[in-house]
């Protein structure tokens, strides 16, 4: 019987222990909540599977889990691992690609959404300053004449481009991984980054977090920024340069941020800066959060366990089988 310990606490053991029954799984489900890395080396040790969202998986910790044989992300993303060293040992790192894409697409919808129709601060201007005046923002635009810039062309940006077309808005996107022929199937026009914080209005990351995209969203492109436009972020802070982020908030060259993620994922919210600024709003990493898209996560972690288990390892959403397909 396999041993899989999941590394955090949810309301989803229910859905977890209908997904081993319907899969015909012989698994032993334990939860043990872990934080640091010596959590999870003393919780895990003797894991075969751990279910993680970001608990440290690095090193020290993997060299001290003996009998894994695949870790779960319940995410999209899986930066907190080191991917090079799992690679090394042969160990399949499998994520769940369309968790909570819904929700995502729907809050980068919301949030510009709220901030073209000026919501947010019409709502702070009538309730907290008592000012009544429509005039207030003579900026405001059709969303319809204004340009979308998606930064990366996934799952995510693809639905978000479906639900635009009510609007009207040109999108446009960078992604060195889609062609664009892929990007004109959806009414996409394929830009080079550097073009995306040119001509844009909004810009919306939805970067992976790794040794390439770290903090690739810097000072050189804001400072190409010629029309002020809003910066989104739903994906993850590290791929921005938080100085040079608040430094464009300051200085002009971004207008607006609607940030749902930070570099830290428990931020020192006495000491961020960007909590200081008026024209930033953030939200506390809820882009995925749904009764549903918990349940999904669940599911879908199980599902990638059983194809696994059963040799399906492309069905199991491996995200380093290319590295290590030789071997499993």
């Amino acid at each position: 019987m396999l041993k899989v310990v999941r590394l955090f606490e949810d309301d989803t053991f229910q859905h977890e222990e209908k997904m081993i029954k319907e899969l015909d799984l012989a698994i032993d489900l334990q939860v043990r909540p872990s934080v640091t890395e010596a959590e999870v080396i003393e919780n895990a040790k003797d894991a075969d599977v751990i279910i993680t969202v970001y608990e440290p998986l690095t090193e020290n910790v993997l060299k001290q889990l003996p009998n894994l044989k695949i870790v779960l992300f319940r995410s999209i993303g899986f930066n907190t691992i080191d991917l090079e060293y799992a690679n090394q040992i042969n160990l399949p790192v499998s994520h769940i690609s369309r968790y909570c894409t819904d929700e995502v697409a729907n809050y980068v919808i919301a949030a510009i959404l709220m901030h073209n129709r000026r919501l947010h601060d019409f709502n702070q201007a009538v309730k907290q300053d008592h000012v009544w005046d429509y005039e207030m923002f003579p900026d405001m635009r059709r969303l319809s004449s204004l340009t979308v810039s998606l930064i990366g062309f996934g799952n995510i940006p693809r639905l978000i481009v479906e639900r635009l077309k009510s609007f009207g808005p040109k999108v446009i996107a960078y992604d060195p991984f889609v062609t664009q022929e892929a990007m004109a199937a959806y009414g996409v026009e394929k830009v080079s980054l550097e073009e995306a914080f040119q001509k844009g209005d909004y810009i919306s990351s939805h970067l992976p977090l790794n040794a390439k995209t770290e903090k690739l969203l810097d000072e050189k492109l804001f400072n190409l920024t010629t029309k002020a436009p809003i910066f989104i972020n739903s994906s993850r802070g590290g791929v921005v340069s938080e100085d040079a982020l608040y430094h464009a908030l300051t200085n002009g060259q971004l207008s607006y941020a609607i940030l749902d993620v930070l570099t830290s994922e428990d931020p020192d919210l006495k000491n961020e800066k960007l909590l200081t600024l008026s024209n930033t709003i953030l939200t506390p990493h809820i882009a995925f959060y749904s009764q549903e898209a918990f349940i999904q996560g669940a599911e879908d972690n199980f599902k990638n366990l059983a194809n696994f288990l059963n040799g399906k390892y492309k069905e199991a959403e491996i995200v380093n089988a290319s590295a290590i397909e030789k071997k499993i």
